[in-house]
């Protein structure tokens, strides 16, 4: 959480693997929903397809998107993403 606060002062935008921390954690989604950054989601395997518990993210409410499924390649995906948000961000 507190990098996440930190990122806020520091970063552009923020990608996030957050693991199994995803499917339990409202602190997590509290405190990605108070930074005024993009954030993105992002998971190696795709949640969707695995165990029913894994079904749900609390992180997801508070991102600007979720990228899944692509193995390291979504790691790419989502630089390409968040280079497009914060484009977008900045023209605004």
């Amino acid at each position: 959480m507190d990098w996440l606060h930190e990122a806020n002062l520091k970063a552009s935008g923020v990608i996030l693997n957050a693991g199994a921390y995803t499917h339990t954690s409202i602190a997590l989604l509290d405190a990605v929903k108070s930074i005024d950054i993009p954030s993105i989601e992002l998971h190696l395997s795709n949640p969707a397809a695995r165990e029913t518990f894994r079904h749900t993210s609390y992180l997801s409410k508070g991102v600007n998107g979720v990228i899944c499924g692509f193995g390291a390649d979504g790691y790419l995906l989502a630089l390409d993403a968040m280079r497009r948000l914060i484009e977008k961000r900045r023209t605004k």
